[in-house]
């Protein structure tokens, strides 16, 4: 174990994280360390939280901020920025500066209630004095961006996400006098539990990319 040639990692994490941030790592790894068996389960914030709680889970990757816990350890490991993006239907839009209080005069594409992106976007938006009201929810980003792209609204998304889509211009990024926040994916862990030589070697490799 020590040296790496068996041992599991358990991971908990959302759909968005694991495009996003974890695909590139996991495969680093693997190649590096084939006989380590990873498994990734697939949920929202909250329930990766709740997996890595009951030992389900070794480690967690999360959407930050999340409610403070002196059980845990919360350590931000990539900084992602907030975005709204439209595809060629509303195009002309990303030529001007808007005002946050635009966006409801369009469909509003969002991630569903239940998930800490979406929370936090409804937090920032109450705090500048706007609610919004969803034509359309979805439980990823990668579904947003694809309803955006062929004209159906406008997509709260991360620009990471998208920003392949950006270069390619098959979405377009909104401009707002207001400055939209940047969050952070956050390693979660449980205080005074003692992780694998695996679980160890998974977060230093991730460390160094």
């Amino acid at each position: 174990m020590i040296e790496l040639n068996s041992g599991n990692i358990k991971i908990g994490a959302s759909d968005t994280i694991c495009s996003l941030f974890l695909l590139p790592i996991l495969e680093k790894f693997n190649n590096k360390h084939p006989d380590i068996r990873i498994s990734v389960t697939n949920r929202i914030t909250q329930e990766s939280v709740e997996l890595l709680k009951r030992a389900a889970v070794d480690i967690a990757y999360v959407n930050l901020p999340i409610e403070s816990d002196d059980s845990l350890d919360i350590i931000p490991v990539k900084t992602i920025q907030n975005c709204f993006v439209v595809g060629d239907k509303y195009k002309t839009l990303a030529d001007k500066t808007m005002s946050l209080s635009d966006l409801n005069k369009y469909p509003i594409l969002a991630l569903e209630k239940a998930s800490n992106s979406r929370k936090q976007m409804d937090i920032f938006l109450m705090d500048n004095g706007i609610e919004i009201q969803p034509a359309i929810e979805l439980g990823s980003l990668s579904l947003l961006s694809g309803f955006a792209k062929i004209g159906l609204g406008v997509a709260a998304t991360i620009k990471e996400e998208v920003q392949d889509m950006l270069d390619k211009h098959e979405l377009f990024e909104l401009k707002f006098y207001e400055k939209l926040p940047k969050r952070h994916i956050g390693l979660v862990r449980m205080k005074n539990v003692n992780l694998s030589f695996a679980a160890k070697a998974f977060i230093y490799e991730m460390g160094n990319n």
